[in-house]
């Protein structure tokens, strides 16, 4: 009972990708594929086709393309079909299958995802999220560590305006006790003459580069650049180290320290320890959604949450990607209309399928079809509904975490963690907060909200709540630990599972073409938290 091969194929029978699980030559897929369209009854709505050796199940995707499953007689065909209808969704994802180029130009990545759906003939235990997940490649490591690259850079420029700031504020107490401010602390004589250390007086003057930094460059780790050098040995004749004008700008006084930014940046010690914490990714801690029981019409709203905060409170990165999509599994419900709820508060950038009646759902939030005679797709997913909500408030945050390290004398850090519900019509649950702690640390618990559990292999505490809602919107962690080192309890990694849409949009009811008729249907709404922490 396994697949003999998954393809994607045209209407005559020409295979544009196919990936077979058994050992199989390419005459042999190509001389399947190539029967399979002429066993296909003309007008019925079946999704199989049997000879006398093996089964064809199928699903029409895009204009004039099929994607197919070969397999056995004796397979189950229940569970084929479920396997066919995930590699449905997923080649939908990774390209345009409305486009036979597109297909064949992500040919690979489509190859790849058969792979991860189907193990040696057999279907692996993937759901849509969690295949996107693995299709995306994406390291929460890595963005965490671009996170703190980030917050180095801006530091390194903060820091550098601090250091122009002071240098401004010597230059000016240097120019009051009468000295040239542009000498950089060289002291000016009344006689004609000056002096700088061992360099000589009248002639030609050579300055003495070898030696130490003036005073008031003491900050500068870096020593003058072969350019800066250069102008330093020019040749000028008396005293020209300073002849730019009293209201030059003062960064371009400090052209010798052009490493400073970059020495700044590399020397940081924000978030040192936090680049070394293995942060386990959100989608690995939190646990998958149950599966709905989808009927005839079924709507699926699925919303990807970024929030990023700083140790401070501050907000760094609020966006919110959803999407709905709706599955079709009978012709007569193809025309169905769509009511929705949203919540009109947030300023929210929505887009609508070209197919889709945009000023009716501007005007009466309903999802309808243009052409009322026209139908969407059969048992594939159809996105009618796209939003981005972007936002730099920090209210607008709907769960938040707070993290207090306190480094006491005896050797010790006193971590209190909080939480709190901002939004509180979101039911959030297997809310599990993961704090980094020192490697081999035996953290000692003094009060906490829920439960907790120590990772040894990714060194955290792992904080985790059950539920959070209206009626358990705050909760707090307090816990010592041997260190002191305050920033090593960062990033803090948050993951949870919400059945309900940050958006607030669902819907309320389907009716008929004509609006007449009450159409029933399920629908599953996932907020799921793509990257979640506080850094």
């Amino acid at each position: 009972m396994v697949i003999l091969a998954s393809s994607i194929c045209t209407k005559t029978g020409k295979a544009l990708v196919s990936r077979q699980f058994v050992e199989m030559p390419r005459t042999r897929i190509e001389g399947l594929l190539a029967s399979f369209p002429k066993l296909m009854t003309p007008g019925q709505q079946h999704t199989t086709v049997e000879t006398e050796t093996i089964r064809y199940v199928y699903q029409p995707i895009g204009e004039g393309m099929y994607a197919v499953l070969i397999t056995s007689r004796q397979n189950n065909i229940v569970q084929d079909m479920d396997t066919l209808h995930l590699i449905a969704r997923t080649v939908s994802d990774i390209c345009d299958v409305a486009d036979q180029q597109d297909v064949i130009m992500h040919g690979i990545d489509i190859i790849s995802a058969f792979d991860e759906i189907i193990s040696q003939g057999l279907r692996d235990n993937v759901d849509i999220s969690k295949l996107r997940t693995i299709m995306e490649m994406e390291s929460h490591e890595e963005k965490i560590q671009e996170i703190i690259e980030r917050n180095k850079e801006r530091e390194a420029k903060q820091e550098l305006k601090r250091k122009a700031k002071m240098f401004e504020q010597q230059r000016r107490e240097a120019a009051k006790r009468g000295m040239d401010p542009n000498l950089g602390g060289i002291g000016s004589s009344g006689s004609g003459g000056s002096m700088l250390g061992g360099g000589r007086m009248g002639g030609v003057y050579e300055p003495l580069i070898s030696r130490e930094s003036e005073p008031t460059r003491s900050f500068a780790a870096a020593s003058p650049t072969p350019s800066s050098a250069a102008s330093f040995s020019s040749g000028a004749r008396g005293m020209k180290l300073g002849r730019k004008p009293r209201g030059a700008d003062v960064l371009g006084a400090m052209k010798d320290e052009v490493g400073l930014a970059e020495n700044f940046a590399n020397n940081m010690s924000i978030s040192g320890h936090a680049a070394a914490v293995d942060a386990a990714p959100a989608a690995a801690l939190a646990p998958m959604l149950p599966p709905v029981d989808m009927k005839d019409v079924h709507v699926q709203i699925e919303e990807h949450i970024t929030a990023i905060v700083n140790r401070d409170g501050g907000l760094e990165q609020m966006e919110v990607k959803g999407d709905m999509s709706l599955i079709i599994s009978k012709q007569e419900y193809g025309s169905v209309q769509l009511s929705l709820v949203t919540d009109s508060s947030h300023n929210a950038q929505v887009k609508t399928h070209p197919k889709i009646d945009k000023k009716r759902f501007q005007t009466e939030s309903v999802i309808a079809l243009k052409d009322p005679s026209g139908s969407l797709p059969l048992a594939q997913p159809v996105g009618v509904l796209k939003w981005r909500i972007v936002s730099s408030d920090e209210e607008s945050i709907p769960f938040t975490i707070n993290c207090w390290p306190s480094p006491t004398n005896s050797g010790t850090v006193d971590v209190n963690i909080e939480y709190e519900l901002n939004d509180t019509k979101l039911e959030l649950e297997d809310v599990v907060v993961s704090i980094p702690i020192p490697a081999g640390a035996q953290p000692t618990i003094s009060d906490v909200d829920g439960v907790y559990e120590v990772n040894r292999p990714r060194s955290t505490l792992d904080w985790q709540i059950p539920t959070v809602d209206a009626s358990n919107k705050n909760g707090s962690l307090d816990f010592s630990v041997s260190g002191d080192d305050a920033g090593a309890f960062f990033p803090v990694i948050v993951s949870f599972t919400c059945k309900k849409s940050y958006y607030g949009v669902e819907v309320s009811s389907v009716t008929s073409s004509d609006g007449q008729e009450a159409v029933d249907f399920s629908q599953s709404i996932a907020l799921i938290p793509e990257q979640y922490a506080v850094i």
